[in-house]
């Protein structure tokens, strides 16, 4: 699918829950969200259908979200579902971690390919603080678990933010000396869960990238994919690092990607409120889904709002936006 800024549209993130066993300060009010009731949730079937249609009209990458991912019932079940589609070359999953020693071996027999973590902080005590609660231990003994089971090329996402996180760059860059890991340095977007103010916690991925720089020489990695992370490798690393860079330097002109959410709204683009419901669309006909995604394709802005004021709320989202963790961000 080509959109209209002549941009391969080719990569859709499937949020399965907006469920989550964590409150990140920066995705979900401290009092959680009001969810939605389990029979508007898409089930495995409206889903595989959804992706079938869409693999259809050229979307190669699936990339399963939540909220958390691994607290819906049978989740690897999906992933054998999806993985026998003819034409989907990569299945991914991003998660928090918590449950991914229990879950890595049978993600990994589904046909998994890719994990990414989410983790912030590599201080147990500021982990708690950013997930209001979470362990670490879990999180890394996960990490360690899904490498053995072959979840290779993992990657580990970091919110950077100043003076919480921003002085343990150096030990997150470290975790790639020895292990297959690609850790990225994710700069800190406004949300509408503002816990962290804005202004005063923005850290730019450059500046990450400066700090990494005195482990050693930074290599370019040369990626033949379309990646939202600028890749290097430290000189003497086995693993890579990459910085992401969404307000600094953004990277709409080649985002590639849409978002299905898990009541089966299907968003263009994670800072822009246009949404189109395919949820009808599935008990109709493939053929209408997918008339209904080319459809969104067509209304994918040329680039986030997040530098605009006019017609937003004060954190750069159109008025009717909602919580990251409803999106599957």
């Amino acid at each position: 699918m080509i959109d209209k800024f002549n941009r391969k549209i080719n990569y859709l993130r499937v949020s399965v829950t907006d469920r989550c066993n964590l409150r990140c300060v920066y995705c979900m009010p401290e009092q959680g969200i009001v969810h939605k009731q389990p029979a508007d949730i898409l089930s495995f079937e409206q889903i595989y259908k959804i992706v079938k249609a869409a693999i259809g009209l050229g979307i190669e990458k699936v990339r399963i979200t939540g909220g958390e991912p691994l607290v819906r019932k049978d989740l690897p079940l999906l992933i054998r579902k999806l993985r026998v589609i003819d034409g989907l070359k990569e299945i991914c999953l991003t998660t928090n971690g918590i449950y991914l020693s229990e879950y890595a071996a049978d993600l990994k027999s589904a046909g998994l390919d890719r994990i990414n973590v989410s983790l912030d902080s590599l201080n147990s005590s500021r982990f708690q603080e950013i997930t209001r609660g979470g362990s670490l231990d879990a999180v890394l003994k996960g990490i360690d678990t899904a490498l053995a089971e072959g979840l290779s090329a993992l990657k580990i996402n970091v919110v950077l933010l100043k003076d919480f996180n921003s002085d343990e760059v150096l030990d997150f860059a470290s975790l790639t000396k020895t292990k297959p890991l690609q850790v990225r340095f994710i700069e800190y977007m406004p949300t509408a869960t503002n816990y962290f103010s804005y202004d005063k916690s923005f850290f730019s991925a450059q500046t990450a990238k400066t700090i990494c720089s005195s482990l050693g020489e930074l290599a370019p990695v040369d990626s033949r994919k379309i990646e939202a992370a600028r890749i290097f490798r430290i000189k003497g690393f086995w693993g890579t690092v990459g910085f992401i860079s969404p307000i600094s330097q953004p990277f709409c002109a080649s985002c590639n990607k849409l978002r299905l959410t898990s009541d089966g709204r299907l968003r263009v683009c994670l800072h822009s409120a246009k949404t189109v419901n395919l949820r009808e669309a599935v008990e109709v006909s493939e053929e209408k889904t997918a008339s209904l995604i080319r459809e969104a394709v067509f209304l994918k802005p040329h680039s986030h709002n997040l530098r605009e004021k006019d017609n937003l709320d004060e954190f750069g989202f159109e008025k009717d936006n909602f919580s990251m963790c409803q999106i599957g961000g």
